[in-house]
């Protein structure tokens, strides 16, 4: 009796630093992820932008008033908006992104993006809200809202 309320007694502490442990990982890897979508919609790589968006029919974007469905749609539309790639358009944080861990496999983040021409000038203010879900190939956003600040 001893023995087994002794082992549960030092098996709680790492069960706890386990727990603990999780949800910062997931705030490190979908900062990683960020990190990475940015550089991508630096280049308007729309290939390398859309690997970190789920790739079902069943993931939905709204960008201001237009909802779009589906990975394949999403991807030709995004293709689209980032065709010119000699415009110099040019995405950057205006401030860290907000990383809110709601569950061990959930996080919803907050960016503020500054949209600016090939001469600096502020196009546009996207602010970017995000459901992150950990699927077996990892951190994928799910649902998307983004609205345009000009």
């Amino acid at each position: 009796m001893l023995s087994s309320a002794l082992g549960l007694l030092l098996s709680a502490p790492a069960a706890i630093h386990a727990a603990v442990l999780q949800p910062q990982s997931a705030e490190i890897e979908v900062r990683s992820a960020l990190v990475e979508m940015n550089a991508a919609a630096a280049e308007l790589d729309a290939d390398r932008f859309m690997v970190w968006y789920w790739n079902s029919p069943s993931l939905v974007i709204t960008f201001d008033d237009q909802t779009m469905e589906g990975w394949q749609a999403i991807l030709s539309q995004q293709k689209e908006w980032w065709s010119d790639k000699s415009s110099g358009v040019q995405y950057a944080e205006e401030r860290p992104a907000m990383v809110i861990v709601q569950s061990a496999d959930v996080v919803t983040t907050v960016q503020w993006m500054a949209v600016r021409d090939g001469q600096g000038a502020l196009l546009t203010r996207l602010v970017v809200t995000s459901i992150w879900k950990k699927l077996p190939e990892g951190w994928r956003i799910v649902l998307a809202h983004e609205t345009l600040n000009t």
